[in-house]
C-alpha cells in the first residue's frame, strides 16, 4: 500500500491565506455622507472598485491607494465644504472635486440630481482626476486633464442629457483657448464636452496603445508634455492641433445636418403652422387691394355717369344705345 500524502500546517496556512486574500488586499475605502441616504452611500461604495478598474481600462494607469469619499446631499453644505477645501469655482456649477494629496473625493449629489445625471459617471470622472493627480509627474494642460476625466466618465446617459442640455456651439481658436474656456463660467459647459472630443480624437487618430504610452511617459516624468506627446504618437502637437480644428469644423457641419434631420417633421409642422395664417392674411390683403382698385376705377370712370340721367342733358340715352340722343 502506498503512502498517503501529508498535508502539513504550511498547506493549511496557504489555503487560509488564499481564502482571505481578497479581504487582506482590498482597497481601504471610507464613505461618509452629509444629508445623504444610506442606500445612496451603499450604492456608490459598491461602485468604487469597478470605477478604479474602469479608469485603468481606459487609461492604462493602475492605482491601489485608499479613498475617502464624501457625498454631500445639499447644495449649501457642498458650497461650504468646497470653500473650506479651497475649491475656487462656483459651487452650484461643480459636481465634484478630487484632492489627490489627501486621497479624497467630494461629490455634489444635489447638483448631480439637478442635472439628472448618473452619479456613477461623476464618480468615475473624479476618480480619474485622483489617479492622474497621484500618478502623473509632468505638468499637463487643463484641457488634457479634464478631457481624460470626461473620456473616462463615458456614461451614455450622461452624454445624452448633456447633448439635450442645449450647450451652445462655441468656437475655440486653439487648444490654449479651449484651456482658458474651461476656467470661464460662460464657456465651461461647451469646453468640457470639447475637451472629451480632443481625447477621443487622440485615441481614434493614434490608437489606444499609443495613448497609454503617452500617459506612461507622463507617469515616468519624461517630458515636457509636447515632447512626450510627439514621442508617443509620432505627431507634433501643432499638427495635431490643426487636425483637431479641422475635425471640429466637420463636426459643426454634422451637428447642423443632424439637427435638421432629427427635427425635420417638427420644422415642416412649424412652417405649415406659419404658412396657413400667412396665406389667409395675404388673401385678405389681396381682396382689399382688389376692392380698393375697383373703387378707384369707379371714381375715375363711373359705370353710371350722372349726366346719363340729368334733366338738363339731351334725352333718349339708353344703355343699349348710348348715342340715341344724337338721332333725334
Amino acid at each position: 500500500m502506498g503512502a498517503r500524502p501529508y498535508f502539513g500546517p504550511m498547506l493549511r496556512y496557504l489555503l487560509i491565506l488564499f481564502l482571505l486574500a481578497p479581504a487582506l488586499f482590498a482597497r481601504d475605502v471610507t464613505v461618509s455622507g452629509v444629508a445623504t441616504e444610506e442606500s445612496t452611500l451603499a450604492r456608490l461604495q459598491a461602485q468604487v472598485e469597478p470605477a478604479f478598474e474602469h479608469v485603468e481600462q481606459k487609461t492604462g494607469l493602475a492605482d491601489d491607494g485608499p479613498l475617502r469619499l464624501v457625498v454631500v446631499g445639499g447644495a449649501s453644505s457642498f458650497g461650504e465644504l468646497a470653500a473650506r477645501d479651497g475649491v475656487g469655482m462656483h459651487a452650484e456649477s461643480v459636481l465634484g472635486y478630487a484632492i489627490p494629496a489627501e486621497r479624497r473625493i467630494v461629490l455634489n449629489l444635489s447638483g448631480i440630481r439637478d442635472r439628472q445625471l448618473e452619479p456613477i459617471g461623476v464618480l468615475r470622472h473624479e476618480i480619474a482626476h485622483l489617479v492622474m493627480g497621484s500618478s502623473l509627474r509632468l505638468a499637463r494642460p487643463l484641457w488634457f486633464e479634464e478631457g481624460v476625466a470626461q473620456y473616462v466618465e463615458s456614461m451614455a446617459l450622461n452624454e445624452l442629457i448633456e447633448a439635450q442640455g442645449a450647450n451652445p456651439w462655441i468656437e475655440f481658436s486653439s487648444l490654449a483657448d479651449l484651456d482658458q474656456a474651461l476656467r470661464e463660467e460662460a464657456r465651461s459647459g461647451a469646453a468640457y464636452g470639447e475637451a472629451r472630443e480632443v481625447i477621443r480624437l487622440i485615441v481614434s487618430r493614434h490608437g489606444e496603445q499609443k495613448f497609454f504610452k503617452f500617459l506612461q511617459l507622463l507617469e515616468r516624468g519624461e517630458g515636457p508634455f509636447e515632447t512626450a506627446f510627439e514621442q508617443a504618437t509620432g505627431e507634433g502637437m501643432a499638427a495635431f492641433e490643426a487636425a483637431w480644428l479641422e475635425d471640429r469644423e466637420a463636426r459643426a457641419g454634422r451637428r447642423v445636418a443632424g439637427f435638421f434631420g432629427s427635427n425635420l417633421w417638427w420644422i415642416l409642422l412649424g412652417l405649415t403652422a406659419l404658412l396657413i395664417p400667412l396665406a389667409f392674411v395675404l388673401i385678405r390683403m389681396r381682396g382689399k387691394s382688389q376692392l380698393d382698385h375697383w373703387e378707384e376705377t369707379e371714381r375715375l370712370y363711373p359705370g353710371d355717369p350722372s349726366w346719363s340721367y340729368s334733366d338738363d342733358e339731351p334725352q333718349g340715352y339708353t344703355p343699349e344705345d348710348p348715342d340715341a340722343w344724337k338721332k333725334r
